[in-house]
């Protein structure tokens, strides 16, 4: 019995997801989709469109992806800065737990494709603005709560900020940074909130 349309789509969108990731949109082949999906060149084209369509698709999910990812670390932690500080150290932790993962799709994606592509800048600036949302209701909390002092900064600016730390460190990840020097990044960044922390 032949599986449910859906199921095939849900699949092998995936499976061209993790291919777009790894290669980029150019790097990628038709050949390479159909490999990767299991789905011949008229198959895919009949169910996703075109190479276009099907990557706009793909990145879509990975965003959706790494906004669902950012608020369940932070739903899992305490409110303000105990949930900003766990978001980083996951961040290092799936860096190290997988080197030789891809990296980043955003930053690859918007490397690519943001100047001449303007859905795949609008979609990672959708993401990326969502995340930093989360972020800064947390620093709000921590600010409204005493953790961080009242001239600390506008708890935007810091979310700009900590989204910044979190995409270098997926990049240094992928640079080839072993796992001690990215291991300090958690306990500098402690000190450092200790210290805009202090009254002065």
């Amino acid at each position: 019995m032949a599986r449910p349309r859906k199921f095939v789509e849900a699949d092998a969108e995936r499976a061209a997801r993790d291919t777009f990731h790894r290669k980029g949109f150019a790097g990628t082949s038709l050949s390479d989709l159909a490999e990767a999906t299991g789905l011949g060149k008229g198959s895919l084209y009949n169910t996703f469109g075109s190479k276009e369509e099907l990557y706009a698709r793909a990145f879509h999910s990975y965003c959706d992806d790494a906004i669902t990812n950012t608020a369940q670390i932070l739903e899992r932690s305490q409110p303000g800065l105990h949930g900003v500080l766990a978001y980083v150290e996951r961040i290092v932790e799936e860096t190290i737990e997988d080197p030789a993962r891809p990296g980043c799709m955003i930053a690859k994606a918007t490397s690519e494709l943001g100047s001449t592509t303007p859905a795949v800048r609008g979609e990672a600036h959708r993401t990326l603005r969502t995340m930093e949302d989360a972020l800064a209701t947390h620093l709000s909390q921590a600010r409204d709560n005493g953790e961080l002092r009242p001239d600390s900064g506008d708890p935007e600016d810091l979310a700009t900020l900590v989204l910044a730390l979190t995409r270098g460190i997926e990049a240094l990840g992928a640079a080839g940074y072993d796992a001690d020097a990215l291991l300090k990044i958690g306990p500098v960044l402690h000190q450092l909130v200790a210290a805009a922390s202090k009254t002065p």
